[in-house]
């Protein structure tokens, strides 16, 4: 990483516990049916036949710059489970930077890119991301809202445990035969204690095979958290949703998730805020 001065870097981008740098692209992103035959190994660790599968989300870089995601949007988890098209992903991929799954042309014989400084990920592999962190959120804002009724049709009871149908998947959440399963199976209407459980259970899995501990130079008596890739990153912001050390929410001005500092905070910023004053203000003129 280049950087004028590596300790001002540190100090400007580092948490009390936790330190991630990610690598943001300018250039152009497109989607390609197909992509290069010969490609360099995945960069993740965690590679998985849908990283092979078509279309793929090609990246021509231009620049490269490093930021903290952890630090500079917490709760860049919201923006990336509310993608619904082509045109989201590659302006979040933009923004943002890759997965964490990329891979690039090999070297030609002469020592050059056969296509250039290109870096592919599987749009397979995010749109199958996607899906799987909305649908633990939608399960947690179920939680949040105290949605029993919504809550009780997707939990259910059987002869060897309790089930959760969760990103159109039956899962097991407790053997029967678990001192806690009884205890809930006794309770009449219990839905928010299962679910919880099992959206911490999913997010601790998600998490600790991706989090690892290191220590940063200049700081040596001090251990810090690392992701290993974007994704990572941003399903330990979700880890901080839950246990409340981030609220995001949504300006009702640009519908841009954001992490408000006070609680009574309703837009990301003074434009919004000025904007949403002339709507309601506007509406009010009409009533009258």
């Amino acid at each position: 990483m280049k950087h004028r001065n590596i300790s001002t870097f540190l100090k400007e981008n580092v948490s009390d516990q936790y330190a991630f740098f990610w690598e943001a692209y300018t250039g152009k992103c497109t989607v390609r049916k197909a992509a290069p035959r010969r490609l360099s190994p995945y960069r993740g660790s965690f590679r998985e036949e849908v990283d092979s599968k078509p279309p793929y989300l090609v990246f021509r870089i231009s620049k490269k710059r490093y930021y903290a995601p952890l630090r500079r949007n917490p709760v860049l988890h919201r923006a990336f489970c509310s993608l619904s098209d082509n045109a989201g992903i590659i302006k979040f991929a933009s923004v943002y930077g890759l997965l964490g799954f990329s891979r690039a042309p090999v070297k030609n014989n002469r020592g050059r890119r056969s296509d250039g400084l290109l870096l592919i990920e599987s749009l397979q592999r995010w749109r199958q991301e996607i899906a799987e962190m909305r649908s633990l959120v939608h399960l947690w804002e179920l939680v949040l809202n105290k949605r029993s009724s919504l809550l009780s049709a997707l939990l259910e009871w059987e002869k060897d445990g309790l089930y959760i149908i969760a990103n159109r998947k039956k899962e097991l959440i407790l053997s029967g035969d678990l001192p806690l399963a009884k205890k809930w199976k006794g309770q009449e209407r219990q839905y928010y204690e299962p679910a919880t459980y099992y959206i911490n259970e999913y997010i601790s899995r998600k998490v600790g095979a991706r989090v690892y501990p290191r220590i940063l130079p200049g700081y040596k008596k001090k251990v810090y958290f690392f992701p290993t890739d974007l994704l990572s990153a941003m399903w330990l912001m979700f880890l901080w949703e839950v246990i409340g050390e981030v609220r995001p929410r949504q300006c009702p001005g640009c519908r841009i998730w954001f992490n408000p500092r006070r609680s009574t905070r309703k837009t990301c910023g003074d434009r919004c805020r000025k904007k949403m004053s002339r709507i309601n203000l506007s509406k009010r003129k009409e009533h009258v």
